[in-house]
């Protein structure tokens, strides 16, 4: 019982981590591309925003997954 405890935590923990890492890595690219070109901003921030989302999908997703396999 105690050691699901902490593979879930384990699994939770990696599982989050990655989708953290990318919405880091996402804004801040797309920060720096409107920096660097204001007028585009229009035009692409909505694929900034669907990459967000289907980057926190895979988060939940390994969230949920911890419910399936415990």
């Amino acid at each position: 019982m105690e050691l699901t405890n902490i593979a879930k935590a384990i699994m939770l923990g990696f599982g989050v981590l990655g989708p953290a890492l990318g919405l880091g890595m996402i804004f801040s690219k797309a920060l720096e591309g409107i920096a660097r070109n204001p007028e585009a901003m229009d035009k692409k921030i909505w694929l900034v925003f669907l990459g967000a989302a289907m980057v926190e999908l895979f988060g939940l997703a390994a969230v949920g997954f911890i419910f399936i396999v415990f």
